[in-house]
C-alpha cells in the first residue's frame, strides 16, 4: 500500500513537470470573520455566564489547467485569529483530470470529507461551536474549528502530511484513499520526524466512501469513512481503527440525517478494558431563500474506562454526553450572515455530573 501511494506522488510529480515552469496560475483570495457572543451555564461554582470570541481565515487558491486538460492548483489556509498559536491550518497541491484527483500536503484526509454527518445551517446547531463554551472538563470531543466541523467523527489523521488519491465520481459513487507516514506529523510544521520515538502512530490510512444522487426532487447522500493506524514502538497508546458513516435525504428545502462513529479504543491507554467509545448523531433543517433553520442532537456513548481523545483537560471517564438544540441563519447581504443557536447538554459520569446550556449569536462576514 506504501508502494501505492508512493507511485500516486511520483505520477502526480510528473504530471506537473510536464507543465511550463511559468504558466499562468488564476489566484483568488477568500476567507471569513466571525464574531460571537455567547450567554451559558456550565453549572460550575464561580463560573463566568458570558463572553465574545472571533474567529478567522484566509483561503488563497492558486488554479490552473493545460492544454491537454490537466487541471492543477495549491491551496492555503491560514489561521489568522489573534488567538491562533499556528499560522497555517492547511497547504497542498493538487492535480486532476479524467484519472480522478490527487492532493498532496496538509489536508483533510479522505474518511473525513467522504464521511456524512447530520445536516445543519448557520452556527452549526449539534455540529457547531457551542462546545468552545463548555469546560474543557465536561467536553466530549474536542471545540470546533468552525461551524458545521463534526468533531465526534472518526478519529482521523486530521491535517498531517499526506498523499490522498479520489476517484473520479460514477453514478453518484465516489472513492477516497490517504495515507500519512506519521499520524502526528501535523504537529511537526516542515520538520522531518526522524525519530520513531516521535508521536503516537505511524502509517495511517484513511478509506472514503461517498454517494450523491438526485432522484426527481428527492436528493439522496450518504458517506461511510474507516480510518486505521499504527501504535508506534513504546508507545502507551492502542492502534487506531475507527470507522464512520453516515446518510440525509433531502426535499423541498427540508434536509434530514445523521450518523454513527465508533472510536472503539483508539489512542486510549494501552490495556485499559472497557474504554470503547461512540457517537451519533441526528439532524433536521430547513432552507427557504436567505432564511434556514436546523435543529439536532449528538450524544457520546462512553464505556466504564472511556474517554474522549485529544481532550485536553477532560475529568471523570466513563457514561454519556448529551448534546440537542436549534437554531437559525438569515442572509442579511451578499457575504454577510447573521445566526443564533440555544443548545442544551448533559455530561453524565460517575460522581460528577454536569448540565448546562449555551445561547450564542454569531455575524459572519465571508468573502
Amino acid at each position: 500500500m506504501v508502494r501505492l501511494f508512493a507511485t500516486t506522488a511520483l505520477v502526480g510529480t510528473l504530471a506537473l513537470a510536464a507543465v511550463p515552469a511559468r504558466a499562468e496560475m488564476e489566484v483568488t483570495i477568500g476567507g471569513y470573520v466571525g464574531f460571537q457572543a455567547a450567554m451559558f451555564d456550565t453549572d460550575t461554582a464561580n463560573s463566568t455566564k458570558h463572553e465574545f470570541q472571533s474567529e478567522s481565515e484566509v483561503h488563497v487558491k492558486a488554479d490552473a489547467k493545460t492544454d491537454q486538460g490537466l487541471a492543477y492548483g495549491a491551496y492555503l489556509e491560514l489561521m489568522t485569529s489573534t488567538s491562533d498559536s499556528t499560522n497555517a491550518d492547511e497547504a497542498n497541491i493538487y492535480i486532476s483530470g479524467s484519472f480522478g484527483k490527487v492532493e498532496l500536503g496538509d489536508q483533510d484526509g479522505a474518511a473525513s470529507v467522504l464521511t456524512v454527518y447530520a445536516p445543519y445551517v448557520g452556527i452549526g446547531q449539534a455540529m457547531g461551536s457551542f462546545a468552545d463554551f463548555v469546560p474543557s472538563a465536561d467536553r466530549a470531543f474536542t471545540p470546533s474549528e468552525g461551524p458545521g466541523d463534526p468533531n465526534f467523527k472518526a478519529i482521523d489523521t486530521a491535517d498531517a502530511t499526506k498523499v490522498t488519491y479520489y476517484t473520479p465520481r460514477f453514478s453518484g459513487f465516489q472513492l477516497g484513499v490517504s495515507y500519512a507516514p506519521e499520524r502526528d506529523s501535523q504537529a511537526d510544521g516542515e520538520q522531518v520526524q526522524f525519530s520513531d520515538a516521535t508521536g503516537n502512530h505511524d502509517n495511517a490510512f484513511e478509506f472514503g466512501l461517498n454517494y450523491d444522487n438526485k432522484f426527481g426532487d428527492v436528493g439522496v447522500k450518504a458517506g461511510a469513512g474507516y480510518v486505521m493506524a499504527d501504535a508506534k514502538t513504546g508507545a502507551t497508546v492502542e492502534d487506531i481503527r475507527s470507522y464512520s458513516l453516515g446518510a440525509q435525504v433531502s426535499y423541498a428545502g427540508f434536509a434530514f440525517g445523521g450518523g454513527y462513529t465508533n472510536n472503539g479504543d483508539s489512542g486510549l491507554t494501552l490495556g485499559t478494558a472497557n474504554d470503547d467509545v461512540s457517537y451519533w448523531d441526528v439532524g433536521l433543517t430547513y432552507t427557504s431563500g436567505a432564511w434556514g433553520v436546523g435543529a439536532s442532537i449528538v450524544q457520546a456513548d462512553f464505556d466504564t474506562n472511556g474517554t474522549p481523545f485529544g481532550v485536553a483537560g477532560i475529568s471523570g471517564a466513563g457514561g454519556d454526553f448529551t448534546a440537542a438544540g436549534f437554531g437559525g441563519t438569515y442572509k442579511i447581504a451578499p457575504g454577510l450572515t447573521a445566526g443564533a443557536d440555544l443548545m442544551f447538554y448533559e455530561r453524565n459520569r460517575t460522581g460528577n455530573d454536569k448540565n448546562g446550556y449555551v445561547a450564542i449569536t454569531e455575524v459572519r462576514a465571508a468573502f
